[in-house]
């Protein structure tokens, strides 16, 4: 048991910490905020509680309609539900996801305290890299474990961690990044592979992504131990292949689905830079090492390294300790070189991310960097007894010097030396602490150690406190929950009723592009890495919202509306009612509207509709006017009116009742304000992504203003919408519609009466998963505006039916078994070779 504490303790002092960093933040229950941050905010929590919705009903893992137009499951469970902690949903109360997450948080970077630990531990009491000799020291065993404990503490706690917590699909690689390696070096001296099979596997299976990185370093870690292990011989360089192999086959069953879906995505495609570039230089890269540097997650490529200042020091006295030969130090030294240039370089940075630049959260990589560091630090602690006394002082130079460089390293007009001074006073404290280690008896050095531990502890808590836990309201995310399916539900009462079995919703002011998935309505719009990109375009060129990972039908207008099936519209307040919008239901200040116009997912259009349509490059109002005429409209659907644009805002004097819209050059303002003399009002976020302004039904005489906030210039052109048109254009596409008789995760099945040959298209993005049988037989489907799912339709009755499997899965599935059969076979083989 005494051989376990330091293990122990690695896993609970960093959940400890974070727990008091929680309270100090005010997080739930200890306060109202919660640690919902960027992607967590707007992808992970929705997910989650689709998989959660999923895993309670037994709906089908291969798609789900609350994630946009519809998505592959398959695909989006494995880049970001992947992790198995993700299975205890099944436990979770409806209403706890975010806590569900918030503890997820905490057990993970416990367990990365505990598996860096692990991993010292492993390797410093097995045979060093050259030698063959286990260090034995009197006072060897209180360092081990002072150390095993702390920098376990701080691998957990770094900034890494700090930025990247709420990333919460990325902390499974991070948290066994460490097995992996101990099992990688357990491999090569005892040809045991077990330990690092099962891990990486883990690893990859949770995420693919950051275990792209993790298998580099692996690479880098092999050939670094084996040469200091060569007497395994080349038997170490085949299982080193071969079980890393097999653990990449293992995770086939997830990469290869992830791989077809992401081919459709704007993730897709490979594109070398054509230069080297530097983004930044080495000093204040590695000022970036000092405490309370703030965190990054922009797209300038700073990497978050700080792990700790004692790092720092015990780095320097690393390499001038002459207890740790040479041929270790170089290993460490190439490699930790190494990530610093990778961290600047733009040809190293796009090799590390799996040859792709990230957009944003630059540095993906630098857990593994504070790996390097801390490793080094350990063993620099280990030694520190056969350290010099004139070391220290040449180690305080060094960072001295290092202090005023990172100082004067930033802009003169935004330098901060808060930074400088707080890192300095720990530096001094650790120099000190180490000066009494070195030349103090055995109880002294004990005493420093837990002393210096003791300042780690308070140093790295500092940091995190201060850099890391980005939290919101907790109130505001889940307010109007209880509302929304209150309507909701009454919503499903009232299609029921009319035998409507497939429709969609949307909001008029959302607060995540995913709110579908984490309220439980079909939407048509989204905000994944896995979008499908064809969506996006097609939804741009109509003036709606899309871009590289994300769709929205913001700016929509009731044809486009009708076309994508969205029977409901959810609004906070009851102004919204004209001829095309009735209020059906209202909870709190939640309120449901049904759409005049609206199609079932299959309807038909002339062929010729579906040809002139993939040549329109009229701009998204002249494309939609061009697709209403020839859908049969008689007159313009969007008609132009006079308005007047001044700084901070513009204005429409209303002379006709009806709805209107308005679009704008492009801008850099992000949020825009309409405010109507009617008490009208509506927000416009991300107005920078360029899409059309629904401004809703104005009543003649009504002014109508469009404000900004910055008081800009927005050139505007405003629009009224001919509701003749639009009766006309939904004659023509009502005519001919599919009656859906079965619909589910997976399916849809209906029956449609043809008497004008064209084409059937679905409201469903077209994708490799789906098979169309029509009449019972496989039908060749195409491209509708390059986007949706169509197929040529002759005269007569036809039994339609729709079926999805994700592409890749089967082949994949059988793949990870054979390999994991594989592997197991080989495992046990060998374990039945050593006993005998």
């Amino acid at each position: 048991m005494q051989k376990k504490i330091p293990l122990i303790a690695a896993a609970l002092v960093p959940f400890v910490i974070m727990v008091i960093i929680c309270i100090g933040h005010g997080i739930w229950p200890f306060g109202d905020r919660c640690m919902l941050h960027i992607d967590m905010y707007h992808q992970y929590c929705p997910f989650f509680a689709e998989l959660a919705e999923k895993l309670r009903t037994g709906g089908s893992p291969f798609y789900s309609w609350k994630i946009g137009l519809g998505a592959d499951f398959v695909s989006l469970y494995a880049y970001y539900l992947a992790s198995p902690f993700n299975w205890f949903l099944l436990l979770c109360p409806r209403g706890a996801v975010i806590e569900f997450m918030t503890v997820l948080v905490l057990i993970k970077t416990s367990i990365a305290g505990f598996s860096f630990a692990y991993f010292l531990r492993a390797h410093f009491h097995t045979a060093d890299w050259e030698s063959g000799q286990t260090r034995r020291d009197r006072d060897y065993g209180a360092v081990m474990d002072y150390g095993t404990a702390i920098f376990g503490t701080a691998y957990a706690l770094s900034a890494f961690m700090a930025a990247y917590a709420w990333n919460i699909m990325w902390l499974d690689v991070v948290a066994f990044a460490p097995l992996a390696v101990a099992g990688l070096e357990r491999m090569i001296k005892e040809g045991r592979p077990l330990l690092y099979y099962s891990v990486l596997s883990l690893c990859i299976l949770s995420n693919y992504y950051i275990s792209i990185m993790l298998c580099l370093f692996l690479i880098l870690w092999f050939l670094g131990y084996w040469f200091g292990h060569r007497e395994s011989g080349a038997a170490a360089w085949f299982r080193f292949a071969g079980y890393s192999l097999l653990a990449g086959g293992t995770g086939a069953v997830l990469m290869i689905p992830t791989a077809v879906v992401l081919g459709q995505s704007g993730a897709s495609g490979v594109s070398f830079p054509e230069k080297l570039e530097w983004y930044f230089g080495l000093i204040p890269e590695l000022s970036r090492h000092l405490i309370l540097t703030e965190v990054y997650t922009g797209d300038e490529h700073w990497p978050n390294i700080y792990c700790g200042l004692s790092v720092l020091m015990l780095f320097v006295l690393y390499l001038l300790n002459t207890g740790i030969s040479w041929k270790r130090k170089w290993k460490i030294l190439l490699l930790s070189a190494l990530f610093a240039v990778s961290f600047a370089n733009n040809y190293l940075d796009f090799l590390w991310h799996g040859l792709h630049f990230p957009t944003s959260l630059p540095g993906r990589q630098a857990f593994l960097y504070s790996f390097v560091l801390l490793f080094a630090a350990s063993e620099c602690l280990l030694h520190l007894r056969e350290q010099r006394l004139w070391h220290l002082p040449v180690a305080a130079a060094v960072l001295a010097v290092f202090l005023a460089a990172a100082y004067l390293s930033q802009p003169s007009e935004d330098r901060d030396a808060l930074p400088v001074l707080v890192s300095a006073v720990f530096l001094g404290c650790y120099l000190t602490l180490a000066g009494i280690f070195m030349a103090g008896r055995e109880r002294t050095g004990r005493l420093m150690l837990a002393v210096g531990c003791f300042a780690m502890l308070a140093e790295l808590t500092i940091n995190y406190n201060a850099t890391g836990l980005e939290t919101v309201n907790r109130t505001s995310y889940l307010a109007d929950l209880a509302d929304y399916r209150a309507v909701l539900a009454q919503g499903e009462e009232l299609a029921e009723e009319k035998g409507v079995l497939f429709f969609r919703t949307e909001e008029l002011e959302r607060r995540t592009k995913n709110d579908a998935a984490f309220f439980g309505y079909r939407s048509a719009t989204q905000f994944s890495s896995l979008m499908n990109l064809n969506v996006s375009h097609f939804y741009q060129n109509l003036g709606m919202e899309g871009g590289k990972n994300f769709y929205s039908i913001s700016g929509a207008t009731p044809m486009l509306s009708a076309m994508l099936s969205i029977r409901y519209v959810l609004a906070d307040n009851e102004l919204e009612e004209g001829p095309l919008l009735t209020c059906v239901a209202a909870s709190g200040e939640t309120y449901l509207y049904e759409n005049t116009y609206v199609l079932p997912p299959g309807f038909v259009v002339e062929e010729p509709v579906a040809d002139v349509w993939a040549d329109m490059e009229l701009g998204d109002i002249g494309n939609q006017n061009e697709l209403a005429w020839m859908l049969g409209a008689e007159e313009q659907m969007l008609v132009p009116v006079p308005a007047v644009s001044n700084p901070g805002r513009s204005t429409l004097e209303v002379t006709e009742t009806g709805y209107y819209y308005a679009t704008y050059d492009k801008t850099d303002v992000d949020n825009l304000t309409m405010e109507s003399t009617d008490g009208r009002s509506r927000s416009y976020g991300k107005v920078s992504h360029g899409y059309t302004l629904d401004l809703g039904y104005c009543e003649a005489g009504s002014t109508v203003d469009v404000k900004n906030s910055s008081e800009e210039t927005v050139s505007m052109t405003f629009y009224r919408l001919s509701l003749p048109a639009v009766e006309q254009v939904y004659r023509t596409l009502s005519a001919q519609t599919m009656e859906t008789e079965v619909f589910s995760d997976d399916r849809i099945t209906g029956v449609i009466q043809v008497r004008e040959p064209g084409r059937l298209v679905f409201s469903i993005a077209k994708e490799e998963g789906w098979t169309l049988l029509l009449d019972g037989e496989p039908a060749e489907t195409e491209a509708f505006g390059e986007a949706f799912l169509s197929v040529h339709v002759e005269p007569g009755e036809h039994r339609v039916e729709l079926c999805y499997v994700t592409p890749g899965f089967e082949a994949g599935a059988k793949i990870s078994a054979g390999c994991l059969l594989l592997a197991v076979s080989a495992i046990v083989i060998r374990k039945k070779r050593s006993v005998q």
